[in-house]
């Protein structure tokens, strides 16, 4: 037997379980769409405005948001996306697929991930609105991804994690590292999944980090009050910089710098709450190993086997520079080299943690991580300019973190209201231009991966909305209320928006189709053109005669894809009809322009929201009722998040205006207007966009002559 081969089989213990994948996934060439080029602009509230437009204040209209003037940085101009930072929704699985066919393979420098842990963990979220605290469920798609998580145990959780790791490892660069932060309920199962696939000689440590304070809950066992983060490398040495991530002194140790130094040279004790200006520092030994500079100097000769740090030429320069002290120059100079606070880096780290943050109770994301922790790994095992990626990126402290330490990043979230925060957050930290992306053709990969192809799709949306399919057309059928008349449904397709312009069609034929016509159209959309409202609205005013066709326009909800993986025919589908919800899209409507003219060839521009109504809330029927009472007078209260372009080229969004609501104790009602910075007099377009409290988007634009 070699010993390669003896090697190999030492190294081959693995973690087995029945649905093990056997393969592990490839590179998808799946595109990234770029819902948003957000650029923030951190500069200082500058006041209201005075415009007509605006001369009766409305519901929620405080002052400006801060961050809305000076020059629009990166407008007009073409931006290169893969310098870029970006944040990603979507299955991460499928966006690192596409990012290693987009050539990121060996890109990345540090990767941290803290995946959910817990099968019974609540992943709602509590959001206030006008002083009522309403629980948020989490998304269809998200609750759908925890389901199947869990849905079979450890088993699926580990189905879940093993090939996103196999891709991790592939993105990461030779030195780069993985950081991989779990609980004691599945840390040990997932430690046996990094050996096989990093290998045992690449495992670095295994990091305890207390992240509570001990508490007095424990009764029956130990109190539980720490994680575990496993540290690999891609190589046997990846990169770490010790110095960089060092531990504070101890109390202890503080003590011993008993001395100050003031600005003049004086030299006296040290004080805490008296003395704050000057070095503290303390003294050491100025001697060390050694038997050839041994002799006297200022009264004091070196012990046995000692000698001076110098001759005495030297001993005596040191001492003129500074470097050494004498409490009494005239009775020796033992131990009188000085040591400065300010120069001491602290301990070199160990592995276990109880200095590095605590998690926060009473925070909206009770799985948040301080800033310390992720603070401490990336000054640890990363340099300035490295790419972070943080594939379950929560609220988004890695990335917060990493754009403070000016690194570059990458962060992926399935969870929409987590995405908001992560935004919001970075336009808040003034972060340099960064993308927010969505999986293209996101849907249709959703629908293959459940086995069903787009005819069927159409089909059982159909169906699942109580309409029979027509057959001569998949994608319409015809559905007849127990209380009103029949109507024509239309399904459109899951890889493109329904768009104002395919709607006026179907309105059009609508009128006429099967000799009598149809008095209502409804619309089930996967998801609406970025500027259906406005177009359609354009569209109908330049019919001579109005639609004789009412339309009703709703959203498909993406746990559908749930059920058609357990249904085994469309027989089984019948009783899945209560369950499924088709909700209303919102009403968003903007204000018309208000035009100053700044002088130079220069104009200034403002607009408002006139409207947003939200016709579904993912929440309990009684807080629904509360909900609806609170915000009657002041719709504003609903909004998260809105941004402007102040010119947009009809492809990508650069929002480079935000209001933001915030969170916690900074929430507020976000401002219902905005006004540009000096822009080139002449046509534009002017896109507004809007994110929700519950994660729902809405988009608008318009024309400016």
């Amino acid at each position: 037997m070699t010993e390669s081969t003896n090697r190999r089989r030492k190294d081959s213990a693995k973690l087995v379980w029945d649905t093990k994948p056997k393969r592990a996934p490839n590179p998808k060439d799946i595109e990234f769409q770029t819902a948003e080029i957000v650029i923030p602009n951190p500069k200082e509230d500058q006041g209201t405005i005075d415009l007509p437009l605006f001369a009766t204040p409305q519901a929620g209209m405080t002052s400006l948001f801060p961050g809305q003037f000076g020059e629009l940085p990166l407008a007009g101009q073409e931006v290169d996306k893969t310098q870029m930072n970006r944040l990603i929704w979507g299955d991460n699985l499928l966006a690192m697929q596409a990012l290693l066919a987009q050539g990121y393979a060996g890109k990345l420098d540090l990767i941290y991930i803290d995946p959910p842990f817990s099968s019974d963990a609540d992943y709602s979220f509590q959001v206030s609105i006008e002083g009522q605290q309403v629980a948020k469920e989490a998304s269809v798609i998200e609750r759908l991804a925890y389901s199947d998580t869990w849905e079979g145990g450890i088993d699926s959780y580990l189905d879940m994690i093993y090939p996103r790791l196999q891709l991790m490892k592939r993105l990461l660069n030779e030195r780069g590292s993985i950081f991989v932060h779990l609980d004691c309920n599945i840390g040990h199962y997932i430690k046996l999944i990094l050996d096989e696939i990093f290998g045992t000689n690449y495992f670095q440590n295994e990091i305890v980090w207390q992240r509570t304070d001990p508490h007095n809950d424990a009764r029956n066992r130990l109190g539980n009050i720490h994680d575990t983060i496993y540290w690999y490398g891609k190589s046997v040495k990846p990169l770490y910089f010790p110095d960089e991530a060092r531990t504070n002194l101890s109390e202890s140790a503080l003590a011993e710098y008993s001395l100050l130094e003031l600005e003049d040279g004086t030299v006296i004790s040290y004080k805490r709450n008296e003395h704050t200006e000057g070095r503290r520092f303390k003294v050491d030994d100025a001697t060390w190993k050694g038997t050839k500079k041994r002799f006297s100097w200022r009264s004091a000769t070196p012990s046995d086997k000692r000698e001076w740090m110098y001759d005495f030429e030297g001993m005596e320069a040191a001492l003129a520079r500074g470097e050494l002290y004498l409490r009494d120059p005239l009775k020796g100079a033992a131990r009188c080299k000085k040591s400065y606070l300010d120069e001491n880096l602290g301990i070199l780290l160990q592995d276990i943690w109880t200095d590095a943050g605590r998690m926060k109770g009473g925070s909206n994301y009770p799985t948040q991580k301080p800033p310390a922790l992720l603070e401490r790994i990336i000054k640890a095992a990363s340099k300035e300019g490295d790419i972070i990626a943080d594939f379950f990126c929560g609220s988004g402290t890695t990335m917060a973190v990493a754009e403070r330490l000016n690194r570059r990043w990458i962060g992926c979230n399935l969870d929409k209201v987590g995405l908001q925060v992560s935004r919001n957050r970075m336009v808040n930290q003034g972060a340099k231009p960064f993308l927010l992306e969505n999986i293209g053709n996101y849907q249709r990969h959703m629908i293959y991966l459940s086995g069903s192809k787009i005819g069927e799709m159409q089909r059982i949306m159909l169906k699942l909305y109580g309409a029979e399919p027509r057959s001569d057309r998949s994608d319409i059928g015809v559905r007849t209320p127990d209380n009103g008349d029949t109507e024509l449904v239309y399904v459109g397709y899951p890889d493109r928006p329904v768009t104002a312009k395919k709607v006026i069609e179907l309105a059009q034929d609508a009128q006429i189709l099967d000799g009598t016509g149809y008095k209502k159209l409804v619309i089930l959309a996967w998801d609406y053109d970025y500027n259906y409202g406005t177009e359609f609205e354009s569209r109908n005013k330049a019919f001579k005669e109005p639609l004789r066709v009412s339309i009703q326009t709703l959203i498909i909800p993406p746990e559908i894809y749930n059920y058609l993986k357990k249904a085994k025919s469309e027989a089984e589908l019948d009783g899945l009809r209560e369950k499924i919800m088709f909700h209303e899209k919102p009403y968003f409507k903007v204000s018309k322009p208000e035009i100053r003219d700044t002088g130079n060839g220069t104009v200034s521009i403002a607009l408002g929201i006139d409207r947003y109504v939200l016709m579904s809330f993912p929440i309990s029927e009684k807080q629904q009722v509360e909900l609806r009472k609170a915000i009657k007078d002041n719709f504003a209260a609903l909004i998260d998040y809105w941004a402007v372009d102040w010119d947009y080229d009809g492809a990508t969004f650069r929002s480079t205006w935000q209001a933001i609501r915030g969170n916690g104790k900074r929430v507020g009602t976000v401002p219902l207007l905005a006004e540009s910075p000096e822009l080139p007099a002449g046509r534009r377009t002017i896109a507004v966009r809007l994110v929700d409290v519950f994660g729902n988007d809405a988009s608008a634009t318009v024309e400016v002559k």
